[in-house]
This record gives C-alpha cells, structure tokens and sequence, in this order.
C-alpha cells in the first residue's frame, strides 16, 4: 500500500520550542527539508548541493544555515529525522488501516 504524501503532520508547539533559536533563514530551510523528507518517504542524501536545493538557498546561503538545520538530523550518508520518522511509521499505519476497512466493506456490499 501506498502512504500519503499529501498532508504532514506539525505540532505547532512543539516545532516552536525546539526551533526558537533559528532565524527567519534557517527556519525556511528546515521547513523545506522536512517537507521534501515527507514526500520522499524517508532520509535525504547528504549531499549539499542537493540540500541547497530544497531548501531554496545559494551554496553560500546554505554553508551558512547548514549547522544550525544539521543539529536536527542524524548525519550521515543520509540524513535521519526521528520524529518525521515516527510520524511517518504512524501514517503510513493509518492509511493501511482506512484502506483495509474500505476492503473490507467493498467485499461485504458485493
């Protein structure tokens, strides 16, 4: 089954009290590579013309506001956001769910 990709989930407050100390920049940048996580499905490569990309920032642009939007992932050959990855997890769970009991019901009206 597929997972919806159309919607994200954000907890306002939550986003608010780990993010206070970014700037205008850097929480455009974040944003952006939390929603292209989303899309994707799972980690971004760590690639940093890529990144500058999504996140809509010159290279020098991005080497500025990389440390700060960096802290939030794991870093590696990719980069890992646990929280995206749980809610990930709990909305593709979700959709499987709905689709189950639309199978369902569809097979008990024929």
């Amino acid at each position: 089954m597929g997972r919806p990709d159309s919607w994200m989930p954000l907890y306002i407050g939550d986003y608010l009290a780990d993010t206070a100390h970014l700037t205008v920049t850097e929480h455009g940048a974040y944003l952006l590579l939390l929603m292209a996580y989303w899309r994707a499905g799972g980690p971004l490569d760590n690639n940093d013309a890529k990144l500058a990309r999504i996140a809509r920032c010159s290279s020098r642009e991005w080497a500025e506001v990389k440390p700060a939007v960096l802290a939030f992932f794991e870093v590696g050959d990719q980069l890992v956001h646990g929280r995206v990855e749980r809610e990930l997890a709990r909305a593709t769970e979700q959709h499987e769910a709905k689709v189950e009991r639309a199978r369902v019901a569809a097979a008990k009206r024929w």
